[in-house]
């Protein structure tokens, strides 16, 4: 935790942000080749996009998710008629199936 003018703000361990990467990803163009994910935060994103792009865009998503890993959508969102690659655990939370 900061102290003084660094007051309520945390620092990241060094090993921890020596491995984070930041760019960027347009949802509407190819995805960078960027690796794989065990887990995507995509919160209030599809609900600007028409029924194509959303189907476009899961495929993506399901394309840059390892085996098992996670897809997080915000609460006004759902994949039901968008995507059936990906198996809903809670209703903003789905899984691409494997280990």
């Amino acid at each position: 935790r900061g102290q003084g003018p660094y007051d309520g703000k945390l620092l990241i361990a060094r090993d921890l942000r020596e491995r984070v990467t930041f760019t960027e990803a347009n949802l509407m163009q190819q995805l960078p080749e960027i690796g794989l994910f065990d887990v995507i935060f995509l919160r209030n994103v599809m609900i600007y996009f028409d029924m194509d792009m959303k189907r476009r865009v899961a495929t993506a998503l399901y394309r840059q998710l390892k085996p098992g890993g996670w897809l997080f959508v915000g609460h006004s969102e759902s994949l039901n008629g968008v995507s059936d690659s990906f198996r809903q655990v809670r209703p903003t939370i789905y899984r691409r199936e494997g280990k």
